[in-house]
């Protein structure tokens, strides 16, 4: 997954690493972290509504016109498809082991660990948004490279789907069809870079964005997404208010870059990215954290700091930064 004042000149969103940017990424890390480990009372519409499908808008937002398709594959197959093998493995047995430690040992079905997506649960449970992302990446490419409106109108067509049959969307193997529903997210991430340099204000007008959204979620006007079960709240009002606090996340974010201290940034970037780790490792941490009996906080400190850090080490390391 990858540019500054209330008044500013039009940014380059993709040409370098940008620590406002990296800052929205981390903080939609954490999030998803805290939401599964505190998903109850104003946890679930504070988060879920925009948490998961901000990364899409950015993968929108952040989009490099111009690649090819097989391009894209390779490109995406090395940043995602090869880090979720390899920590698919981690997490497989460093399940068995802790099982086999308290006499339980469990192993998963080889057809879920195939198919992936929705089957997955658990230990595994951010697993799927990486096989929707590389599905919705390859797409947004294919669709593109034929019309560039196309991804929009595949997106609207299966989010209608979902809505009617949200079973046929959510079981399809890798996520793929919660994928193809997302493209939605990214055609929004996609405009909003086409607009960006008419938004000279771009704080205030994050900060209108994402509270309005914010509050309509919270105060129950407008339910959440559940995007791995196929959930995408209420038909329309969900996907625009979710699309509103992402790209509002994003303008701020980007208006306050230059408010960020050098060494402050250098950090930020530094932690997001190590962003996959966490994703696919911290459902291991909350899975053994509640087999124990463990405190919330310290589940939740477990789950994103173990990954956090592993993820730091292994990028030192050639070989490592296969995991990253």
């Amino acid at each position: 997954m990858q540019p500054t004042d209330l008044r500013s000149p039009t940014p380059t969103p993709v040409a370098t690493r940008s620590a406002g940017i990296d800052g929205l990424r981390l903080m939609g890390v954490v999030a998803v972290v805290f939401g599964h480990v505190w998903a109850t009372g104003l946890t679930h519409p504070a988060l879920f509504i925009w948490h998961v499908p901000v990364f899409f808008v950015l993968s929108g937002y952040l989009w490099r016109p111009g690649r090819s398709l097989l391009g894209e594959v390779r490109k995406r197959a090395r940043s995602l498809l090869v880090p979720y093998v390899l920590w698919l493995a981690v997490v497989t047995l460093g399940w068995a082991l802790f099982t086999d430690i308290v006499g339980t040992r469990q192993w998963p079905d080889p057809m879920n660990l195939l198919l992936g997506g929705a089957r997955l649960g658990g230990q595994y449970a951010a697993f799927w948004f990486v096989t929707a992302l590389f599905v919705a990446a390859v797409a947004m490419r294919a669709f593109s490279a034929l019309w560039e409106w196309l991804p929009l109108v595949v997106g609207v067509a299966v989010l209608a789907l979902a809505y009617v049959q949200p079973e046929w969307v959510r079981w399809v193997p890798w996520s793929a069809g919660v994928a193809l529903a997302a493209l939605v997210f990214m055609a929004i991430g996609d405009g909003l870079r086409r607009v960006r340099g008419q938004i000279s204000a771009p704080v205030p007008i994050g900060l209108a964005l994402a509270g309005v959204g914010l509050a309509l979620s919270i105060s129950g006007v407008v339910p959440p997404v559940d995007m791995k079960a196929a959930g995408f709240g209420a038909p329309i009002a969900t996907v625009l208010v979710s699309a509103a606090i992402s790209c509002g996340m994003i303008l701020f974010f980007e208006g306050v870059q230059h408010r960020i201290p050098e060494r402050a940034g250098r950090i930020v970037t530094l932690l997001a990215g190590v962003a996959l780790p966490v994703i696919l490792g911290h459902a291991l941490f909350i899975a053994i954290g509640r087999a124990v009996g463990a405190p919330s906080i310290a589940i939740f400190t477990a789950a994103l700091l173990v990954p956090m850090l592993a993820g730091l080490v292994l990028a030192r390391f050639r070989v490592g930064r296969l995991f990253v």
